[in-house]
């Protein structure tokens, strides 16, 4: 996947996200509706980038809310990987070599 349509995938995740968080904290529950598109953004990124990638993919969106929470990650080699998206599209790049 070229950096910019993960660019783009990553940020337009970001902005739905907060679209529904938003909506949710108004008692508007559009889970079951958006949860399809989950199960479909969730199975491309690992057909693409493995089971691997898509937990380093999950961890950056979900747990680390896409980079700005500032938590920090390293691989094997004691280097820092997954800091902004950037970072994250490059290890994720490393590793589909290795799936394929």
């Amino acid at each position: 996947m070229t950096y910019e349509n993960f660019l783009s995938l990553v940020l337009q995740l970001k902005k739905q996200d907060r679209v529904i968080s938003k909506l949710y904290d108004q008692k508007v529950d559009l889970l079951d509706f958006v949860e399809p598109y989950q199960v479909i953004i969730t199975d491309l990124i690992k057909e693409i980038y493995g089971e691997d990638g898509y937990d380093w993919f999950s961890w950056f969106c979900y747990e680390n809310d896409y980079g700005e929470k500032g938590m920090g990650a390293w691989d094997e080699n004691k280097e820092l990987i997954c800091q902004d998206i950037s970072s994250l599209w490059k290890y994720l790049e490393s590793l589909k070599s290795t799936t394929v």
